[in-house]
């Protein structure tokens, strides 16, 4: 046990060492996060459809990278492709719409930023997953296999998105939204603490939800 009272600066500091906080990458969410998140934490961003959370996901695994995680970005919704496509575009400051048209240019900004940073970023990887029926187990036995065969680890985790995955448990009633979405999101956060991994997923609120009542989701921890 811990003596609560016996020495605070000593519980603190093994605290934040054990922690590792790490920057978001926008310094206004990190002032409201105390300066960033901490691994073995899971991190829900929260938004109404279309409004980007895949694009906060991707924005969020490229500030990671640049400070040199090596990041898993798993999509269950859209193809490995696309997801490069926009980081193309994010990387490049090119638009999705005009890459096609100057794919040599591209590549060749790619290889100059991987060659200018190659000490600096971590590694970048993109797995797809069946939108349904993939559970955090599945997530979990790619993460095993993927260091097996490469000899590398992950630093970080996005999961695009929450609301797609299923829980590992088949016990559980899928059509209760609430118990679905908590099962599946401890699952997370289990594999964040298991690994070590900074994890940030994203959960779509219900448009006829919001409209109906004054929805508060301030009490969704790191959301």
């Amino acid at each position: 046990g811990t003596d609560y009272f016996a020495n605070p600066l000593e519980r603190l500091e093994k605290m934040k060492n054990r922690t590792d906080m790490t920057s978001t990458g926008w310094k206004t969410i990190d002032k409201i996060l105390y300066g960033g998140t901490n691994r073995g934490e899971l991190t829900i961003w929260c938004g109404l459809p279309g409004h980007g959370k895949s694009l906060i996901l991707q924005n969020q695994a490229l500030n990671w990278m640049m400070q040199g995680k090596n990041v898993l970005y798993i999509t269950l919704e859209l193809a490995e492709e696309l997801v490069g496509l926009r980081w193309d575009a994010m990387l490049t400051d090119m638009t999705t719409k005009n890459i096609f048209g100057a794919m040599e240019e591209v590549a060749a900004r790619l290889n100059s930023l991987k060659v200018k940073n190659i000490n600096e970023w971590g590694k970048l990887q993109i797995k797809k997953f069946p939108e349904g029926g993939t559970t955090v187990n599945d997530i979990r036995a790619y993460i095993k296999e993927y260091e097996i065969q490469t000899g590398l680890k992950f630093d970080a985790l996005c999961v695009d998105y929450l609301d797609l995955l299923y829980p590992s448990s088949g016990k559980i009633d899928l059509n209760n939204i609430f118990m679905k979405d908590k099962m599946t999101s401890e699952e997370l956060r289990g594999l964040a603490q298991d690994y070590g991994l900074l994890t940030a997923s994203a959960s779509q609120i219900g448009k006829s939800g919001v409209q109906e009542a004054d929805f508060d989701i301030s009490h969704i921890a790191g959301g």
